[in-house]
């Protein structure tokens, strides 16, 4: 129990209030006012997604956390582009665009605060500038646009 409310309060209430507005913006743009069963999945995979990384980092109990890389974030993006395009499941795809929103979440706050992301480039053998984490980020808000418009219209 008592990493469950370990797993609750480590979520900051903005990123709760981010996910579940993404969620329901995204909902009414697919689904509009003709909700079907499907609808119920993806919200479910949406909410599983917004917690999924928080979960496995309390669990697994690794530090550094190997979900807070550059490394898993360009593979993650490919296999999210993959799900997103091939996979019939709503709960899979709620699932890894609420995973995506988290990283890109925990990315902006980490750079708000600190003005880099070297944490993330910990694993690569040469510094990456700061100016290049930032054209990086924005590349990586740019693919999960992509992905979520392309959920939206497929």
């Amino acid at each position: 129990m008592d990493k469950v409310n370990e797993i609750l309060r480590r979520k900051p209430s903005t990123f709760l209030i981010a996910s579940f507005v993404y969620l329901l913006v995204v909902t009414a743009a697919k689904w509009w006012i003709h909700p079907t069963l499907s609808t119920v999945f993806f919200l479910v995979g949406g909410v599983l997604g917004t917690y999924f990384l928080d979960i496995a980092e309390v669990v697994f109990s690794v530090h550094p956390s190997p979900f807070r890389t550059i490394v898993f974030v360009t593979l993650f993006a490919i296999v999210s582009f993959f799900v997103i395009t091939s996979s019939a499941s709503m709960l899979a795809i709620g699932l890894v665009l609420s995973i995506f929103l988290t990283i890109l979440l925990w990315q902006s706050g980490e750079w708000a605060l600190m003005k880099n992301l070297n944490t993330w480039y910990h694993m690569l053998a040469d510094p990456v500038p700061p100016s290049a984490q930032l054209i990086i980020l924005y590349l990586s808000g740019v693919v999960f646009l992509i992905e979520t418009i392309i959920f939206v219209r497929w």
